[in-house]
């Protein structure tokens, strides 16, 4: 093998090492999705991004038949810096407007005026296997499905424990009436067991979670870890009984 041979090989193998490579959890960026989106709603995908060498942006753009649409998800870091001038539109389009941002999950929603959802309906994080495009995870950050649930539901997240098996994460909608009655159940079990360690009841919780809130996309996370957020909101009065929202 000559030595032009050897270079080529050694190139190729260091780029698939490089652009093969899974990126770690620490360096996901997950960045709402759009393709000429009207509204935020209608972007029900997340993109994960590598926040070493990415951010997420937004673009307003202007059609040749004059509609506003939004096109969202990952873009290079030094793209980014170019401005409006970063982002590329087709012919005969104009891009109005176009920003990036780094500082969290979905930061982006929030970019260059996108609508929000319409009174009384959010979306939610949704992956569940019987009911979703994309399945229940065994891994928080793999779930990139939203859905914008009925009027009459909330958030849900449930994790489920298997024995042999990684516990996995559901997300989705739940009839709010329900979750009413869970969380009413919920907020009770950790306050008894709260001063009550020594009880038999407190000694052994189970690893199957569930839990429900009101605020848009505030199901994603580990079940545990949202139940005593929320459980501390309402000790605090900051958590309203009635729509499972945070009260601001």
């Amino acid at each position: 093998m000559n030595t032009c041979t050897r270079l080529v090989i050694g190139v190729a193998f260091f780029l698939i090492g490089v652009f093969g490579q899974e990126i770690p959890d620490a360096d996901k960026l997950r960045c709402r999705l759009c393709n000429n989106a009207l509204e935020l709603r209608e972007c029900t995908k997340l993109a994960v991004c590598d926040n070493r060498t990415e951010e997420c942006y937004m673009d307003q753009v202007v059609t040749e038949t004059f509609n506003t649409v939004y096109r969202g998800g990952c873009r290079g870091k030094e793209q980014c810096k170019g401005g409006t001038a970063g982002a590329i539109g087709k012919r005969d389009e104009v891009v109005s407007c176009s920003q990036c941002c780094s500082h969290g999950d979905d930061c982006n929603k929030l970019l260059c005026g996108i609508r929000q959802e319409i009174t009384n309906t959010f979306q939610c994080y949704f992956c569940d296997s019987s009911k979703s495009d994309q399945a229940s995870v065994s891994n928080l950050s793999d779930c990139i499905t939203l859905t914008t649930c009925d009027t009459d539901q909330v958030c849900y997240a449930r994790n489920e424990y298997h024995p042999g098996s990684a516990t996995t994460f559901k997300y989705g909608c739940q009839n709010k009436y329900i979750c009413r009655l869970l969380m009413k159940r919920v907020f009770e079990d950790i306050r008894h067991c709260a001063g009550s360690f020594s009880s038999p009841d407190c000694q052994h919780e189970s690893p199957n979670c569930d839990v429900c809130c009101g605020d848009g996309a505030c199901n994603y996370g580990e079940c545990k870890i949202l139940k005593a957020r929320l459980f501390q909101l309402w000790t605090a009065g900051k958590f309203n009984n009635d729509t499972l929202k945070v009260i601001p």
